[in-house]
């Protein structure tokens, strides 16, 4: 999906400056990463953001989703979870994480539905960890969005703080973040998103969730 023509934003770029000052605008919500790094869309960690981000476009291309697990078996001596300690509000899990989703939208890069209860406009981050118990069975279910998986772990909150004793690595709407430590917080309201007056909120969320 190519976001600014769905939005109804001009390709012409006085246009799409003109659009910016005078269109309508509707407030979104924002994420911020340890007082610095923003995004709107997802975050996602473990594993499964080093496959996503090491398989070969060509692969993609010609496979779609089935891609990643393909290139997930040519790593399997690679195939280690993170251990980490996750702490919300009314949340707490600790444990080995093979992929964190941590979003604002629902959809992570290759249309898996990685937080499928997640809305842009609700003050809420929703979060799903995909224990590293059982691989294979948990690298399959990332794409196919499992509800009755015993190792998918789900929670919400306005806030996720998250510690590991290694380095890890999170996937900010596609740009790389490496710690030992995050926190992660909703900034309601914190994007005023300029789109044509014939998009409403509802067909808005709606491009977050398919």
């Amino acid at each position: 999906m190519i976001l600014p023509p769905v939005l109804g934003i001009p390709e012409a770029l006085d246009k799409a400056l003109k659009l910016a000052i005078a269109g309508n605008a509707i407030a979104i919500d924002m994420a911020q990463v340890n007082k610095q790094t923003c995004f709107i869309n997802m975050a996602t960690g473990g594993f499964g953001t080093r496959i996503t981000t090491e398989t070969p476009e060509k692969l993609k291309a010609a496979l779609g989703g089935v891609s990643y697990i393909i290139h997930g078996l040519m790593r399997m001596d690679t195939l280690q979870p993170d251990r980490c300690e996750i702490r919300g509000e009314n949340f707490h899990w600790q444990g080995d994480a093979l992929v964190i989703g941590i979003g604002n939208g629902r959809q992570a890069g290759g249309g898996q539905q990685l937080c499928p209860n997640a809305l842009i406009n609700d003050g809420l981050l929703q979060l799903r960890i995909f224990t590293g118990d059982e691989i294979i069975p948990t690298l399959v279910s990332t794409l196919k969005s499992d509800e009755d998986n015993p190792n998918i772990i789900e929670g919400a909150s306005s806030w996720f703080d998250i510690q590991a004793p290694h380095e890890i690595t999170f996937n900010l709407d596609g740009e790389p973040l490496s710690g030992q430590n995050f926190h992660i917080e909703i900034l309601p309201g914190g994007v005023a998103l300029s789109i044509t007056t014939r998009l409403s909120i509802v067909a808005l969320i709606k491009l977050f969730s398919v």
